[in-house]
């Protein structure tokens, strides 16, 4: 088990640099007083300070955070023996793998695609990893023998593909991968002929913005695509409403209040026309007055205001057409909500809702990890649930 906290992280990469705390605080813009307290262990590192300081420290925001997560040790995740693969079958793009077997026609592809999909919004990574390797290969040997319109089609299902390797990899930890697939959706993106398919790169492409403090970049990226959807295209509302709700939590890491309520003001509109939630179909981005909800409880959760997100949430009723990652989700940003308000039993219920939904999302995200580590602290006897909780996902 790993006893090492990001705070423990910090304050090693920062005795390395030859910084003091007032300085690294300075430096990113935080005040002092936070960052000894994360230092200490007696406060949570949220996302957004963890990118600034490493902006600061010029490293990779893992170095902080420790993922992967449960690599190594007695027994290790099994989700880490089906990286190789899949790293091997990413590195075929502009040049076709040697095939063990004939590509299939792209409608059996597709139909394949659209199973990886449904597993990886319910959250199913290991299964996910396991199909992805032989049919990205399979995906791009048919690309590479067709012609005109099946070979866009072929860059379809490519991109759908190349969208859930990119889920497994960012969320499991391996942030160079995950960025790699980035770049390789946006080559797959514009080679189809579906313009939706390019905004769902770029909402991808963010998820790296995100992480590394770049926000208003991203919302830059997302502007363009934004403003280019044809409302009468299939699936429209939905990508447009799931830019907005992104380019909401982008506002939200940048501290813009105003910008974060015109993004959900747009999105609760979209929901409203469509009136119900979607998982995405084809261009997999979930949206809806459920998804809509969950980002309202979010973006206040990443502005910092505790109370505000479980006022927001209070009413919420999540139904069945929410993805499971994206409801799980809902209960880690929950759980640093109520853990902020001293709720601590709320908090730790909050987390087991999420591994309830999503368990492979949850033991691999640093709020799991963070918000686990700092219940610990606050719990001075022995809390059982607890225990089985931490044990779970390798937290002293």
């Amino acid at each position: 088990m790993d006893e090492t906290t990001i705070g423990d992280r910090i304050a090693d990469h920062r005795k390395a640099r030859g910084l003091t705390q007032v300085a690294l605080a300075q430096r990113a813009a935080v005040s002092t007083s936070l960052l000894r307290k994360v230092e200490q262990g007696s406060r949570d590192a949220t996302p957004v300070l963890v990118a600034a300081i490493a902006n600061v420290l010029e490293i990779d925001v893992t170095m902080l955070t420790g993922q992967p997560y449960d690599r190594d040790g007695k027994r290790p995740d099994r989700i880490h023996a089906l990286i190789p693969p899949l790293r091997r079958a990413l590195a075929y793009w502009d040049l076709p793998p040697t095939p063990e077997y004939a590509p299939r026609s792209w409608e059996a592809l597709a139909r394949d695609a659209r199973e990886v999909s449904r597993l990886r919004q319910a959250g199913k990574h290991l299964q996910v990893a396991t199909l992805l390797p032989r049919l990205l290969q399979e995906a791009t040997v048919g690309l590479h023998d067709a012609e005109g319109t099946v070979r866009e089609r072929y860059f379809e299902a490519l991109t759908v593909l190349l969208f859930a390797a990119h889920s497994v990899t960012y969320k499991t930890g391996y942030e160079d991968l995950s960025t790699v697939v980035e770049d390789r959706l946006a080559w797959a993106a514009q080679q189809s002929s579906d313009p939706l398919m390019a905004a769902l790169a770029a909402w991808a492409r963010t998820t790296s913005m995100l992480r590394s403090g770049a926000y208003d970049i991203g919302l830059h990226l997302l502007a363009p695509h934004l403003d280019g959807i044809d409302p009468a295209q299939p699936d429209a509302t939905t990508v447009a409403g799931a830019l907005h709700l992104r380019s909401s939590i982008l506002a939200a890491r940048a501290g813009d209040a105003a910008k974060v309520e015109a993004h959900l003001v747009e999105a609760r509109d979209l929901s409203a026309r469509l009136g119900t939630d979607s998982n995405g179909g084809w261009h997999q981005l979930s949206f809806g007055p459920g998804n809509t909800g969950i980002h309202d409880v979010a973006a206040a959760v990443e502005l910092g205001d505790g109370p505000t997100a479980l006022q927001r949430a209070e009413p919420l009723r999540l139904a069945g057409a929410v993805p499971a990652i994206r409801a799980g989700h809902h209960y880690m940003d929950l759980s640093r909500a109520f853990l902020w308000q001293g709720q601590y039993d709320r908090s730790l219920a909050s987390l087991n809702k999420a591994r309830e939904l999503a368990p492979q999302q949850t033991r691999h995200h640093p709020t799991t990890h963070e918000v686990t580590r700092m219940l610990v602290r606050a719990h001075r006897h022995t809390n059982e649930p607890l225990a089985r909780f931490s044990t779970w996902i390798g937290v002293v």
